[in-house]
C-alpha cells in the first residue's frame, strides 16, 4: 500500500504492510468490542495493533520468524503505551 498522500506515514517493516488506520476502519465497521480478530498472515502486526486499539481480542499467525518478532515488538510497544493487558 502506498502512503504517498497520507498525513502520517508509518515506518514500514513488511513489503505488503497495511496502514493501521485502514485496519482500524475495517475492524471498526465489521466487528464490535470484545470480538476476536484473527489474522492468519500477521506480517508486521498492523491488524493486531488496530484490533487492540479498538478493544477487540486478537489472534495472529505468522510463519516467518523475522516478521513474527517484528509484530511482537510493535504490538507489545503499542500495549505498553496504552496500558492495555496483552492476552
Amino acid at each position: 500500500m502506498l502512503q504517498e498522500n497520507m498525513r502520517q506515514k508509518e515506518e514500514r517493516f513488511h513489503p505488503t504492510q497495511k496502514p493501521i488506520a485502514l485496519m482500524e476502519w475495517i475492524i471498526k465497521n465489521f466487528s464490535k468490542q470484545g470480538d476476536v480478530i484473527c489474522d492468519p498472515f500477521m506480517g508486521s502486526g498492523s491488524t493486531g495493533i488496530a484490533a487492540l486499539k479498538l478493544q477487540r481480542r486478537f489472534i495472529g499467525v505468522e510463519i516467518d520468524e523475522k516478521y513474527f518478532e517484528i509484530a511482537k515488538k510493535r504490538i507489545g510497544g503499542w500495549e505498553n503505551q496504552s496500558r492495555l493487558p496483552f492476552q
